[in-house]
């Protein structure tokens, strides 16, 4: 198992595809792969939305987006009738379907998972000072608010915005203080 910090300073700002916003790339894999080709098999990013607008289309993917900051969205998805994403709850979706996002009151800030069909699959989770068992490729902890993350024999106090990557993660992990969205990435059987 290996542990690794993520601060702002790891990430990288890119582009949204549809050229309305700017997106912080927490973590893209597998390494040499780039957004910009769409090489990758997962990527977990932030971002704000700050005004009614479309989503990028990711076809072949799935989407986890989690509201960390603001009000909340409303998404309508391709002929589906809109649903309500409210904070700190994961909804899952297609990337193949055109999604446009409505602001509930104010703007937001989202996490949002994107796992390619039939390579790999993300269970997304958030934790206010409870644990979980990792079983996965790769589990991310993203802090919402400051707290600190205990995984088997480690402990790493993690600021808001940081993360916590863990590859080949099979230990327990319990999170004290705060609140932490959780992604586990395993390859898809």
């Amino acid at each position: 198992m290996e542990l690794r910090h993520l601060t702002s300073a790891d990430s990288r700002r890119v582009p949204w595809k549809n050229g309305r916003g700017v997106t912080e790339e927490l973590l893209l894999w597998p390494p040499g792969a780039s957004f910009e080709r769409g090489d990758f098999e997962w990527r977990i990013a932030r971002a704000g939305v700050a005004e009614d607008a479309p989503f990028s289309p990711f076809p072949g993917f799935e989407r986890v987006l989690v509201v960390i900051s603001g009000p909340g969205l409303r998404l309508a998805r391709g002929a589906a009738a809109p649903v309500v994403v409210p904070p700190l709850q994961p909804h899952v979706f297609s990337g193949d379907d055109p999604t446009r996002a409505g602001l509930l009151g104010g703007p937001v800030s989202d996490l949002n998972v994107l796992a390619r069909r039939g390579v790999a699959r993300a269970q997304v989770a958030v934790l206010r000072g409870a644990g979980a068992e990792l079983h996965a490729d790769h589990a991310v902890l993203h802090a919402v608010a400051a707290l600190r993350a205990q995984v088997g024999e480690s402990g790493v106090a993690l600021a808001a915005g940081e993360s916590l990557w863990i590859r080949e993660a099979a230990a327990e992990l319990r999170v004290t203080g705060g609140v932490g969205v959780l992604v586990q990435i395993r390859a898809a059987s």
